[in-house]
């Protein structure tokens, strides 16, 4: 068992070091984010056996931003199962909200869990930290990299209890 898990743990490590020298390589596409988000879902809580009432999404308008649409699956997929790890295991326990103004869309992922320590808050973006024994600590790294590539920003927001991850697209649009 402690080998399987390491070989699976290297094996994510290999995985993320390759998609850190992928993330030059961006095919910027239009995406509808209302009807993407609802299949994005749908495949995430199928895979990771989540039920499927753990996660929400919260939409005031309809959005499409501009990014490569890989990328955004992996930088959502990452903070979804972190958000998902850390919060309390109940109904509507992490929510996705889609908010836009004008030109920028914001895309937050936020989980009821204890957020993130004030100590290490500082260090959350940088390679290889991690908090968790089986992680690679390559992980928010990564996703912050595929947003900068895409012209947005990944960035922690703390300002409710749980953790708060809010991605800003500027190559966007609010409906």
């Amino acid at each position: 068992r402690i080998i399987r898990d390491n070989s699976q743990r290297l094996e994510r490590l290999v995985t993320d070091v390759l998609q850190l020298s992928r993330r030059d390589r961006v095919a910027g596409e239009r995406i509808h984010l209302n009807g993407w988000l609802t299949g994005f879902l749908e495949e995430f809580v199928a895979n990771e056996s989540v039920p499927p009432d753990r996660v929400v999404i919260e939409t005031m308008r309809d959005a499409w931003v501009r990014f490569d649409r890989e990328h955004l699956r992996q930088v959502l997929w990452n903070l979804l199962r972190n958000a998902v790890r850390h919060s309390r295991q109940e109904a509507g326990s992490v929510r996705i909200v889609l908010r836009g103004f004008g030109d920028q869309v914001e895309l937050s992922v936020i989980d009821n869990g204890p957020g993130v320590a004030p100590d290490n808050r500082g260090q959350l973006f940088e390679p290889f930290f991690t908090t968790d024994s089986k992680g690679t600590g390559l992980g928010l790294y990564l996703a912050r990299e595929l947003c900068a590539a895409n012209r947005a920003a990944l960035e922690y927001v703390g300002d409710m209890p749980g953790a708060h991850f809010r991605i800003v697209c500027k190559e966007a649009r609010a409906a």
